[in-house]
């Protein structure tokens, strides 16, 4: 009988390789992938372990591993087959493609790609969007209310392999970094700068920051992003 592969079984793993590096090598996780009706996504495991990821490599293994990303990471719009318009009316989350996670199309032509996706344990964690406008927008007025897009709405929910992302990043956003005051006021760290964000974002102070790196800023407002369309309520 063939297991079926519970949502929060690569977090369990990804905690276990943080904890223990070498308690569960990512071949043994092939493994149990390829041994509980996953082979494909054991197959990547295993690429990505041998580093074949490469964006400019012709040989076969990257190839095959450039493949699999695209199968396993297909992100079905809930348009398909219902409201899957194109050329002047595309659908408003995947414009068209039938695919989340297509980019948008130039001029009513060639679409641009898969967006850029991040894996961990066979699965896609994170995803980046072009700019903070894919993520969410404002309502006209005095003090816009930003709310997510509906391309936001669809990346939060679980997909299709039952395990969610672990965030979304967005280009566009700026962090700043700021010292603290001689006299002791504020923190220094990397902060976010919350022009074209939610105030419930702004206000947090888990998204604000302080935060010790550049990075850390950006994957806080990425996590931020998901919990933040999540808990949205219209």
């Amino acid at each position: 009988m063939t297991a079926t592969l519970t949502p929060d079984l690569p977090a369990l793993v990804r905690r276990q390789w943080d904890r223990e590096p070498d308690a569960m090598h990512p071949l043994v996780w092939a493994e149990w992938l390829e041994e509980h009706g996953q082979p494909d996504r054991g197959e990547l495991v295993r690429l990505l372990h041998e580093g074949r990821h490469a964006l400019d490599c012709d040989c076969t293994r990257c190839r095959r591993s450039r493949e699999l990303r695209r199968q396993l990471s297909a992100w079905k719009c809930v348009c398909a087959g219902v409201m899957h318009f194109t050329g002047d009316n595309p659908c408003p989350v995947c414009d068209g493609t039938g695919d989340v996670l297509k980019t948008a199309t130039v001029n009513g032509g060639d679409v641009l790609g898969n967006l850029p996706l991040e894996w961990d344990c066979g699965f896609p964690r994170w995803v980046t969007l072009p700019t903070i406008d894919d993520a969410v927008a404002g309502l006209p007025g005095f003090m816009p209310e930003w709310l997510p897009t509906p391309r936001l709405r669809a990346l939060a929910a679980v997909p299709p392999w039952g395990v969610p992302l672990d965030g979304v990043r967005a280009g566009g956003v700026e962090t700043t970094f700021i010292l603290a005051d001689s006299d002791g006021g504020g923190q220094t760290g990397w902060y976010i700068l919350g022009e074209r964000l939610p105030s419930v974002l702004v206000n947090d102070p888990a998204v604000r920051g302080p935060h010790t790196t550049e990075q850390a800023a950006a994957d806080a407002l990425a996590r931020g992003l998901v919990k933040f369309v999540r808990e949205y309520k219209p």
